[in-house]
């Protein structure tokens, strides 16, 4: 199985986590057994996801066994998907439009964060007041100009959106990218790092 950050996991259930696992993050997986893929180092055979509980701050990060893996759903899998709450459904909807005319061919997009793993599991996990968490999957250069669109499209929502850019070396910032000139900080398995060309750190 190859898992990719932000792909959200259905697993076999606590169980495939080990005995380590807080009170709340057990709690957690028995009602919703899904874990989002996050970086880190890891053996062959585990993959490295993370635990959502109820409250902002019940994050748990784990390695789970590739066999304890029974689905995974892409963020681009969820890009023709509806939010619950009208908001984030307008907002989405909106970046939608955007997408379709600024992306090239290869390029692929979905919602991450709390709307990408209610999307995908069917646990609420957004509330009124929450953003619109979007990852762009960009095998190739986008260039800083059409980023610079981009971000000022989004400011004009009127949700906030928050967008990462996948790139063949690590995930940066859309905002950070779009800046004219300078390093980026880009996230990689190994921690995060300043590069020129994201493109290029591979």
């Amino acid at each position: 199985m190859t898992a990719r950050p932000h792909d959200l996991l259905r697993l076999t259930g606590a169980a495939a986590l080990g005995d380590a696992l807080p009170a709340w993050a057990a709690t957690s997986v028995a009602a919703c057994p899904w874990g989002v893929v996050r970086r880190a180092p890891h053996p062959p055979g585990l993959v490295p996801v993370g635990i959502r509980g109820p409250e902002r701050w019940q994050r748990h990060a784990a390695l789970v066994p590739t066999r304890a893996v029974t689905r995974s759903v892409p963020p681009e899998a969820l890009g023709d998907r509806r939010p619950r709450l009208p908001p984030l459904a307008e907002t989405l909807s909106a970046v939608a439009l955007r997408l379709a005319t600024e992306l090239d061919a290869g390029a692929t997009w979905g919602p991450v964060g709390g709307v990408g793993f209610e999307l995908a599991t069917g646990q609420p996990a957004t509330h009124p007041g929450s953003d619109l968490d979007l990852l762009i999957r960009t095998p190739r250069r986008l260039e800083r100009t059409r980023a610079a669109r981009l971000v000022a499209a989004f400011a004009a929502l009127p949700g906030t959106v928050d967008c990462r850019l996948e790139t063949p070396g690590g995930g940066i910032s859309l905002i950070e990218w779009a800046r004219a000139g300078g390093p980026v900080m880009i996230r990689t398995d190994h921690g995060p790092h300043l590069v020129n060309d994201p493109w290029a750190a591979s």
